[in-house]
């Protein structure tokens, strides 16, 4: 089952100020997937289509959002997103599994989702 968030301005600030999402994000869950993207995002698009309308999704997941082109911080996020995260492509994915990040990728198929969530 998917459980989806949207990253509030509190939370993005924190996690750029502290280098990190904050643990009630990140260990929300089991697990615990943070996309980071910008709305014009083709492979975001397409992505959130067969995630959020998936029904063969058993595994109890958080998914936390955060289009950042849309905010008023978009300069700051985008340069802690490309010079402490280290990632300047999008749509950017972070897994976590009881607090610790496990994987760190962009656009995936859904197989491959399924395969690092687990099911």
């Amino acid at each position: 089952m998917i459980n989806k968030a949207e990253i509030q301005k509190e939370q993005a600030l924190n996690a750029i100020q502290n280098g990190d999402f904050d643990k009630s994000i990140t260990a929300s869950k089991e697990i615990v997937l943070i996309i980071l993207t910008q709305d014009w995002c083709p492979q975001w698009q397409a992505l959130k289509t067969w995630l959020y309308d998936s029904t063969d999704i058993i595994v109890d997941i958080d998914v936390y959002e955060l289009v950042y082109n849309t905010t008023d911080y978009f300069e700051e996020f985008k340069t802690f997103k490309e010079e402490q995260l280290g990632n300047s492509e999008i749509p950017y994915l972070r897994f976590y599994k009881n607090g610790a990040l496990i994987e760190e990728t962009n656009y995936i198929s859904k197989d491959r989702f399924l395969e690092i969530i687990g099911q």
